[in-house]
């Protein structure tokens, strides 16, 4: 053994514990492992051997994480351990290649192998997950409040079934230990900044190791993934892992003002037609009056409609009773099956959840006023007889001969 070596080892024995040996890292010993764990409420432990060139090359970037994390009065500690001069304790880890980085709990000997990306910022990121985890286990272990950092709300099984039951959430499963986790953390992180401000979506993530049970209800297989879930229902699923396709993903996905009940109806609402969804479909129809455009994006009658259908929602605009709306027969396809829709445009007036009117757009916008008027003033003691069903509807506009395009 050479002199170096000699003092190196003597160093260990005889330095107090907490004294960063290499520059900002601590070196973690036989001697003094178990006491590290069960001191700190984290342990991110770089596995290594000197001859490593990966690990040479890697070091200048744990010791500037170590720099970031390693203080007096960090509850965290950033070390390492010298495969070389430990053997019994790398394989006690079972560890194999070099470097290996092993993230420990407070008090446990079961570690969470970090195979992320080897730069500052995936690792920072990484060790930010665990702290909040950690604080919010520790301040409010039952607590049902979401808490949002930079635009990522952090949820576990106490608040996730309230927090996603309304809006838009577009959230990532995740297992710390998984290296397509690790990879996909830092770009989550980004699109969660990205909507920071937006408020028709919320980007959120949930941790499987800590919350079991919301993973195994929404029967989570595989990490990461990526559900979009509106009003608590899962609308959506994607596997993009990069920015600008999540990005992309959100802006297919996301419904503005016009798709949601609780903004559109408003005082004054702020758009003249809402575009109603699977999702939204009922919650629409609890309006005394509902008008119905069921159109497709293909249709040249549907297109020539359009203008027609906005200026009899700007007249309504301002009327809290009544609701001029469309559905998109290609994105919603299952309401225009369920409401037996067989061509576009079909127009159906609502009447307290029923229907009253089907039209197929052959009226000019004052017949379409007029029809909604005579409605809204009608007692509510109308005979139930008098409502026309859907079946009719149709022979009657294939009578009429009136233009439409089939389904």
């Amino acid at each position: 053994m050479n002199i170096n070596m000699t003092w190196r080892l003597l160093l260990l024995f005889l330095l107090p514990q907490f004294v960063l040996l290499d520059g900002f890292v601590y070196d973690y010993t036989p001697h003094n492992f178990k006491e590290h764990i069960d001191k700190f409420d984290g342990n991110f432990v770089m596995f290594y051997a000197p001859w490593c060139k990966h690990c040479t090359d890697f070091h200048p970037i744990w010791q500037a994480f170590g720099k970031l994390v390693n203080s007096k009065d960090s509850n965290f500690a950033i070390a390492q351990v010298d495969c070389t001069l430990h053997l019994k304790l790398c394989y006690e880890y079972e560890i194999t290649g070099y470097p290996t980085l092993l993230y420990f709990r407070k008090s446990s000997q079961t570690p969470i192998e970090y195979k992320g990306t080897r730069d500052l910022t995936s690792l920072t990121l990484f060790l930010s997950d665990a702290f909040s985890m950690r604080k919010e286990k520790i301040s409010q272990p039952s607590s049902t409040d979401v808490k949002i950092y930079s635009g990522m709300a952090y949820l576990n099984d106490q608040n996730i079934e309230k927090y996603i039951s309304k809006g838009q959430h577009f959230i990532m499963f995740f297992a710390p230990w998984c290296k397509a986790s690790q990879k996909l953390a830092p770009v989550w992180a980004e699109l969660g900044i990205q909507y920071a401000s937006n408020e028709y979506i919320n980007i959120g993530k949930v941790n499987c190791m800590e919350n079991e049970i919301t993973c195994k209800n929404f029967d989570i297989k595989q990490y990461p993934y990526l559900l979009w879930i509106v009003n608590g229902r899962i609308m959506g699923v994607t596997d993009a892992n990069k920015l600008d396709e999540l990005a992309a993903y959100v802006e297919k996905m996301l419904l503005s003002e016009n798709h949601d009940p609780e903004k559109f109806m408003k005082k004054n609402k702020v758009l003249p037609v809402a575009r109603i969804s699977e999702e939204t479909f009922e919650t629409f129809l609890e309006k005394d009056l509902v008008f119905i455009n069921y159109f497709a994006p293909w249709c040249a009658h549907c297109m020539q409609l359009g203008p027609l259908w906005i200026k009899l929602g700007e007249h309504f605009q301002n009327e809290s009773r009544v609701l001029i709306a469309d559905v998109d027969c290609v994105r919603s396809k299952t309401i225009c099956e369920t409401e037996k829709i067989n061509g576009v445009p079909t127009l159906i007036l609502y009447k307290n959840k029923k229907i009253v009117n089907i039209e197929n757009g052959g009226r000019p916008l004052n017949s379409l006023i007029s029809l909604v008027n005579n409605n809204l003033n009608d007692s509510q003691e109308k005979k139930s007889d008098e409502t026309i069903t859907t079946e009719d509807s149709v022979k009657n506009q294939s009578d009429e001969g009136r233009t439409k395009d089939e389904l």
